[in-house]
């Protein structure tokens, strides 16, 4: 499904890409801002769908479709504006748009209308596809994780969003893997970086988005009906990865609490992250899965095997994380040789001991390394060495 979004506020593209990949399984977005880009953009590309803005730095979106309808009178455009009056609806209209949005709008009802103009059942691309192949697409693209959230709790927090701050939002949300992530790439897009420092933190992301854009991201992703797991087997095996990787940084983060390496926020937003290649694995096989596609248990661990890291470092990259960050979540897995950055250090100690390698002989060094004495031989002293 190949979308072409003109829109020059960020917060808003960024919004209807999450409703679209809701929607669906294969999105390919592009996010333009400028009617001079769109142009350019028609000019190369083929696009199933555009998403129009009326008002742009360069002109009209109506200028825009225009120019599509001398040559395509098939495109289907859904104009979303601050306008509203009858005669930009009635100019909108005469140009064959499938769908006029007045702004500001609600979630459910872009997505409603999505699935009007385009239904989500009519993308075939997902559908008796090769599984390999599949894996390849999700790690060259943008994939969005599911949420646990409900859809009815964010609606009901919608209706009052000045009555939440940045902390409670936080605390409600600082387990969910797949909204932290996808925060925390709207938030780090390079226009947000007033300050030229990267956002690191679930809370940094709330913080730059505001509260009541992150709740509507947050009920995008809670509608998302392509990437949610329904088969058993599946979502046990991520619940299994999602709770170590919870476990991780909760671990990491009193780890760098004792040693003065700073709240240990950033320590529990690398072991919350470290499973996403696991996780985008398992939502390819369901995919794959709804698409006609056969699994078995050796398949599954099979392809968690050789695709989870190739997924995991290449979304690290898609979704914007910052450097730092990439690097305490790829410590928890491996640690380069020679490195001496005690923090990276104390993520590979956390996850050995999630693992239950507490007492291993590299967890051990890497205690003591990081000044943390006490607890290598509280670790040799349970084990009775």
């Amino acid at each position: 499904m190949r979308v072409l979004i003109l829109e020059d506020d960020v917060l808003m593209a960024e919004l209807l890409e999450t409703i679209l990949a809701g929607l669906y399984a294969r999105l390919d977005a592009n996010i333009v801002s400028t009617k001079a880009q769109a142009l350019a953009a028609l000019d190369q590309n083929t696009y199933q769908l555009l998403i129009c803005d009326w008002n742009l730095p360069d002109g009209s979106g109506l200028e825009v479709v225009r120019a599509i309808r001398k040559q395509d009178n098939k495109l289907p455009v859904l104009m979303i504006s601050g306008r509203t009056d009858r005669e930009s609806v009635l100019a909108a209209a005469h140009y064959g748009i499938r769908g006029f949005i007045s702004k500001p709008f609600k979630v459910e009802t872009v997505r409603d209308r999505l699935k009007s103009i385009f239904p989500p059942e009519s993308d075939l691309e997902a559908a008796n596809r090769d599984l390999e192949q599949m894996l390849a697409d999700a790690c060259e693209g943008h994939f969005q994780l599911p949420t646990t959230l409900e859809a009815s709790e964010l609606l009901a927090l919608l209706e009052r969003p000045e009555a939440l701050d940045v902390a409670q939002l936080t605390e409600r949300w600082r387990d969910e893997t797949g909204l932290t992530a996808r925060l925390l790439d709207v938030a780090n897009r390079s226009s947000f970086r007033r300050t030229g420092e990267p956002v690191t933190t679930l809370a940094g992301a709330i913080k730059v988005i505001g509260t009541e854009m992150s709740l509507n991201l947050a009920l995008g992703l809670a509608l998302d009906t392509t990437h949610a797991l329904s088969d058993s087997q599946l979502r046990e095996q991520a619940e299994a990865h999602q709770r170590q990787g919870e476990a991780v940084g909760r671990e990491a983060s009193a780890m760098f609490r004792t040693l003065g390496l700073g709240n240990g926020v950033n320590a529990y937003t690398a072991g919350l992250l470290s499973r996403v290649g696991e996780l985008v694995v398992l939502s390819v096989l369901q995919q794959f899965l709804d698409g006609g596609g056969t699994l078995d248990r050796d398949t599954i661990t099979q392809t968690l095997a050789a695709w989870s890291q190739p997924c995991g470092n290449r979304q690290k990259v898609q979704w914007r994380l910052p450097l730092d960050l990439r690097e305490l979540i790829g410590a928890i897995h491996r640690l380069p040789r020679g490195t001496s950055h005690r923090e990276r250090v104390v993520m590979r100690v956390a996850a050995l001991q999630v693992e239950g390698a507490g007492a291993s002989g590299e967890c051990l060094r890497l205690m003591r390394f990081a000044g943390l004495e006490s607890r290598a031989e509280s670790s040799v002293g349970d084990n009775g060495e």
